[in-house]
């Protein structure tokens, strides 16, 4: 490891080898994309502890500027660095196994909401508009990377917390990425990706069809594991999502703790062979929203408390809906997808479920050869019905 030099932190520095930057506030006003401090460099340490980096006193919408951008580097370590106020916090560009350690970069640029009109335009975001949500602010940034981690850090107060864009091969450990306005971590086009144990709290946005989430996954996005994260009162928990022709497949969503989701806890849309295994979920308006799905797994999962439906499975095939228990929900499970847009599932099972106080425990809408059962019930004031569009439901 080389030798640690020590400098102030000004606009322009560039680094190129290990270092300590001076403790301290410093406040710098930046153009569009301008990083403060740019760093290219291997096997080194910025040691920042006890550095803020302030962007200029602008508008949530109007914040500028990187605080520090890593490019074109390997095995870097930025530790204990605070940013407030930029476009992005953290910037790390073309980079290999770089490490992200003990950094708060909080305030980032926020795109507007309107509180008292959920129905204005302004509240929408989409997670398939890249030039969109680019636009706005990120906390911790992987762009075109391999490996690298993100560990211990807060991103928070913002639009994004951290976002992985581009991105094989990294770790998003132990973060608390909560109140923010889009997502609180994001993956997009990036595989094998571990995100585990992070706070993600009231990330949410107004209004009846966005897609602020805890967690976002898009376009891709290919096995990836998404475990022991807290979610608490976000617009989704969970949106794992993708365009028909550009799935994101064998992903795990296993062990999250999701409590008053306003729209889905766990969403999955077009990602085959999805397991989602043993998450708690509790209070959202639907627990489980699957649609599309071909080979998924719904196991071993806790739904309590829902105002719709427990576990929703809309199209899609192959889909196994076992060992769950789900109480207290209008419907326990429900099978949809009889519009002539698509096929209805098809080959489903939904078997050794614990369904109790539910309304209905599990009802059909659409389907073709579903086995139902054997399932455990108490309390349902209906336990199954099955509509006329089913054809080949068995029932054990």
């Amino acid at each position: 490891m080389h030798t640690r030099a020590t400098h102030r932190p000004r606009r322009g520095l560039a680094i190129r080898d290990s270092v300590v930057l001076r403790p301290g506030s410093y406040s710098f006003t930046v153009g569009e994309d301008e990083p403060v401090i740019t760093v290219r460099a291997e096997d080194a340490v910025i040691d920042c502890s006890g550095v803020m980096l302030c962007g200029a006193e602008e508008a949530a919408d109007g914040r500028r500027g990187v605080g520090i951008r890593v490019i074109g580097s390997s095995r870097v370590r930025i530790v204990g660095l605070t940013t407030v106020g930029f476009q992005v916090g953290v910037h790390v560009l073309s980079s290999t196994d770089v490490t992200v350690e003990g950094v708060s970069a909080t305030g980032t640029r926020t795109k507007s909401v309107n509180a008292l009109d959920p129905d204005d335009p302004v509240n929408w975001i989409d997670l398939f508009d890249k030039a969109g949500w680019r636009l706005y602010g990120t906390g911790i940034w992987f762009e075109r990377c391999q490996g690298g981690t993100i560990r211990d850090c807060v991103a928070t107060d913002g639009q994004n917390g951290i976002t992985l864009d581009k991105t094989d091969d990294a770790a998003v450990l132990g973060c608390d990425c909560s109140r923010n306005a889009g997502w609180g971590i994001h993956l997009d086009r990036a595989s094998h990706c571990r995100v585990v144990s992070n706070l993600c709290a009231s990330c949410a946005r107004p209004g009846d069809q966005v897609q602020a989430a805890g967690i976002a996954i898009n376009n891709g996005c290919h096995s990836n594991e998404i475990v022991s994260n807290d979610l608490p009162g976000c617009t989704h928990g969970i949106l794992l999502t993708a365009r028909y022709n550009e799935q994101s497949n064998g992903n795990l969503i296993a062990s999250n703790d999701v409590s008053g989701a306003a729209h889905s806890a766990i969403q999955v849309a077009y990602c085959d062979g999805t397991r989602v295994l043993a998450n708690h979920v509790r209070d959202a308006r639907s627990g489980f929203y699957l649609a599309h799905l071909r080979g998924g797994c719904i196991r071993g999962n806790s739904i309590a408390c829902c105002a719709q439906g427990g576990i929703v499975v809309d199209h899609g095939s192959g889909v196994e809906v076992v060992d769950n228990v789900v109480e207290g929900c209008r419907t326990g499970v429900v099978q949809a997808g009889s519009n002539g847009a698509s096929k209805p599932p098809t080959d489903c099972r939904i078997a050794d479920n614990v369904l109790r106080g539910n309304a209905v425990g599990i009802h059909l809408e659409a389907g073709r050869r579903t086995i139902v059962g054997p399932n455990r019930e108490s309390g349902n004031a209906t336990s199954l019905r099955v509509d006329e569009a089913c054809i080949g439901t068995e029932v054990l």
